[in-house]
């Protein structure tokens, strides 16, 4: 008999699992080729976990050596098997689906969280645009980070072209010691009034630091003295975006949430789109 050499037993007794929900053993020992690859394929796009399973068995075997003793096949097991190394698209379809599912779960499981603490992520410590918009539009950012330079010019857009739309900036600081700093700059910035103008013009720059951000901040016609003062509230701000990215388990930037709800746009033209979806709903 053939042994089957790109899966182990094991792992293929997994994806047998389904044998006796699919078809009786006595008519799926005479089913031909053709009518198993069916079956495979009809119960692999019920339940793709099984060909993930299956995949996972077949590494742990191997990482145990289990897999170096080959084990003779049931006859049934051994059409399956053919079945398999005939079609490997059937497997890598099940994979596809399987990972497709997985990945609507966490962006389901996502909502979810975000929804839970909607009231902390709209909470409005930095914002620009209508103080009472109909739309909130949220973006946590790094003013480190080289994708969330390339947003603000968009976000910028956004808030001149929506008079009903405000949006709440949380600058969150993990790509570089320099990130706190212009966070920190921008806080007080936004104490004189000026937030969104610090906001551009830090954004503007490729590399952010101390000279850097002096000079914006005399060019903005700040006072100094109270731009440079540490202050508790600058402090508290800070603390409660960090909290809140740490709630909705936040791991990249630019991060930005619509209404309560995840975004996943980049193109200034998605961002307005989604804005128009909502509009278009309330009316």
């Amino acid at each position: 008999m053939r042994k089957i050499k790109l899966l182990s037993a094991t792992a293929l007794s997994v994806m047998l699992a389904f044998s006796a929900n699919a078809v009786a053993a006595g008519s799926f020992d005479d089913a031909s080729e053709e009518e198993i690859a069916k079956a495979v394929v009809s119960v692999l796009k019920k339940n793709p976990q099984i060909a993930y399973d299956a995949l996972v068995k077949f590494r742990a075997d191997a990482d145990t050596k289990k897999a170096e003793s080959e084990k003779e096949l049931t006859p049934l097991e051994q059409k399956v098997a053919d079945v398999l190394m005939d079609n490997p698209p059937i497997i890598v379809g099940a994979l596809q689906i399987y990972q497709q599912q997985e990945e609507q779960k966490k962006l389901l499981a996502q909502a979810e969280t975000y929804q839970k603490y909607a009231e902390d992520i709209n909470r409005a410590e930095l914002y620009a645009g209508n103080p009472k918009g109909k739309f909130t539009l949220v973006e946590f950012f790094d003013f480190s980070c080289g994708y969330c330079r390339q947003m603000a010019p968009r976000i910028e857009n956004i808030i001149k072209k929506n008079p009903d739309v405000k949006v709440v900036f949380k600058p969150v600081s993990f790509l570089s010691p320099n990130s706190e700093l212009a966070a920190k700059a921008a806080v007080a910035a936004h104490n004189q009034g000026k937030f969104l103008e610090m906001y551009s013009g830090l954004m503007a720059e490729r590399v952010v630091n101390e000279p850097v951000i002096d000079k914006l901040a005399r060019n903005l016609k700040l006072d100094m003295v109270k731009f440079k003062k540490a202050s508790d509230e600058t402090k508290n701000i800070l603390q409660s975006i960090k909290a809140t990215a740490d709630k909705i388990g936040m791991k990249s930037v630019p991060t930005l949430v619509l209404n309560g709800m995840p975004l996943y746009a980049v193109e200034e033209i998605q961002l307005q789109r989604a804005i128009d979806v909502l509009r278009d709903g309330e009316k």
